[in-house]
């Protein structure tokens, strides 16, 4: 009975860690000096998306959303549905789903 309990626990602990490791595995490596041209889901100016951490988050809840710009001269994270072309930008950031 106490073994059952012990792998309980385990798997408990085990299933988030496994979870937030695929939904940030599902990112490509994020590209400096490019952003991103396409069909806009959300332009968020709050200073609280002003990071690639904050921006992805966001990004990560929308399902519909494949790929995200931090452009951080206009102070932006755009979200994108759809993605037409990656033209260079030197102040902004992007990051594509895989």
């Amino acid at each position: 009975m106490k073994n059952i309990i012990k792998h309980s626990l385990m798997l408990v602990a085990l299933v988030p860690a496994v979870s937030f490791a695929s939904a940030t595995s599902d990112w490509m490596p994020v590209e400096d000096g490019l952003a991103i041209s396409g069909k806009i889901h959300a332009v968020k100016t709050s200073k609280k998306f002003r990071s690639v951490e904050k921006c992805r988050a966001f990004a990560e809840k929308k399902p519909s959303v494949v790929a995200f710009t931090l452009d951080l001269n206009k102070g932006t994270c755009t979200t994108f549905t759809s993605v037409r072309s990656r033209p260079s930008k030197s102040s902004a950031s992007s990051q594509l789903k895989a």
